[in-house]
């Protein structure tokens, strides 16, 4: 065999094993991403400043961190429906604001957006059409988020009934950004990274797979809660019969 034949060889053999090496490594930090052991810390309790659907007096909470541009956060709000459908007024359900800036660039003017309707008694209505017709505003990204509120967030805004006027007062108000800040500090500061974050109960929902373990977990938080007012029930009956 010639040498220079000799040498093609050896040179494609390197550049097959380098080949694989590289898949093998793109597969590999994939792995590790989808492995994701990602865990919150403690998100502040729900207050009265929070965006809440169901019983106020529920003892099981739902706390999605959401951001209304974010196509996994769209993918999942059917399954959140899905489940305020199911549970009710069993369950306290609360969106809180957490816009992904830096990958989505109407994240922080659609929450405002949001805000803005909340102002007029309008928060969940504008949150729904957000994500219903997220593939329709979010198309465009050579638009300045000026442009999506007047293409898109105003028609939004009258279809619902607001005061399109105040809603373009409000969504760049000081009151409004502070109260996107708000649910953005608490992300922060409990660490949450990625949108959706669930919590139940205050405790992260770790890699949710979909509506059958969320039901899961939120049957066995009412089951424990019922257990738990059994206990104290029982004992509260105790307490009141005890004798000297």
């Amino acid at each position: 065999m010639e040498r220079s034949t000799q040498m093609w060889l050896i040179g494609g053999f390197i550049a097959i094993v380098v080949a694989l090496l590289v898949v093998a490594a793109i597969f590999s930090q994939g792995a590790q991403q989808s492995a994701s052991t990602f865990n919150a810390t403690t998100v502040p309790a729900i207050d009265s400043s929070d965006h809440v659907k169901g019983d106020l007096s529920s003892k099981v909470s739902v706390i999605e961190y959401g951001d209304f541009e974010c196509p996994a956060c769209g993918a999942w709000e059917p399954v959140v429906e899905q489940i305020e459908s199911d549970y009710g007024n069993r369950v306290e359900f609360v969106f809180r604001n957490f816009p992904l800036t830096q990958i989505h660039p109407f994240a922080q003017i659609s929450a405002q957006a949001a805000e803005a309707a909340n102002l007029q008694g309008k928060y969940w209505q504008m949150h729904d059409l957000l994500y219903k017709n997220q593939a329709e505003w979010t198309a465009n990204t050579s638009l300045s988020p000026a442009d999506v509120v007047t293409k898109y967030f105003d028609g939004y805004a009258q279809s619902i009934g607001l005061n399109v006027t105040q809603f373009n007062t409000d969504i760049n108000s000081s009151a409004v950004v502070a109260r996107v800040q708000r649910d953005i500090t608490t992300a922060n500061a409990a660490q949450v990274d990625h949108t959706p974050t669930f919590f139940i109960n205050l405790a992260q929902i770790q890699n949710p797979t979909g509506l059958q373990q969320l039901e899961q977990e939120l049957d066995a938080a009412l089951a424990s809660s019922s257990a738990s007012t059994s206990l104290i029930q029982g004992a509260s009956v105790q307490i009141g019969t005890s004798t000297k």
